[in-house]
């Protein structure tokens, strides 16, 4: 028995929002451009240009929110982190960890993601802590400033003196190798509490 062939684009998204019988509509919608691409506003213009009904417009909507979600843009169009939430996207394993972790964004001169990398994990003393540790993949990757992050399993985001004190030790160590640390972010599975806006930074 031989495989069975895979839908076409315009079959799957027929199949995902609703659309049955002629698909003329949904093919014309690609042909003008991307789901993911277009602006909202034109998206939902051509959607209705288009025949979609309003249910069926949601659900095109749907699909491109996971669409955009999932797409991992190359590391030249790598979109910039901006804020203290999108930087905590990088960090998600932290927040379900039951140890302690200390992790490390490494961003270019656009703040965009070079790589992300675990320094330290498991009984973890961040006093500690050295910059070299920190520093070193930064330099290897050729980042131009790093975002820190650590979990607290304990639930409460607040940082300790210690985390205040290393963040402002490698904030210095950072400024001598000319890689700005931007942030350090204290992790939990509900919460998270960043230096930067919280004023210890």
């Amino acid at each position: 028995m031989g495989a069975m062939a895979a839908p076409d684009e315009p079959g799957l998204l027929a199949a995902l929002v609703g659309q049955r019988g002629d698909i003329s509509g949904i093919r014309a919608l690609l042909a003008e451009g991307g789901i993911v691409e277009r602006q909202p506003g034109d998206l939902r213009a051509s959607a209705r240009r288009h025949g979609f009904r309003p249910s069926q417009v949601r659900r095109l909507f749907m699909v491109r929110e996971l669409a955009r979600r999932w797409h991992v843009p190359a590391d030249s169009a790598a979109p910039a982190v901006t804020s203290p939430r999108e930087a905590l996207l990088q960090f998600q394993d932290l927040r379900s960890s039951v140890k302690e972790v200390f992790a490390v964004l490494y961003l270019n001169t656009r703040n965009q993601p070079l790589g992300c990398e675990k320094v330290a994990v498991g009984g973890l003393n961040v006093a500690a802590l050295q910059p070299r540790e920190v520093f070193g993949p930064a330099l290897t990757l050729g980042a131009a400033a790093v975002i820190l992050a650590h979990n607290h399993p304990s639930g409460d985001p607040t940082p300790s003196p210690e985390d205040l004190a290393v963040t402002r030790h490698l904030q210095e160590a950072g400024r001598l190798l000319g890689v700005e640390v931007l942030d350090h972010l204290v992790v939990c599975a509900e919460r998270f509490r960043s230096l930067r806006e919280s004023g210890g930074l």
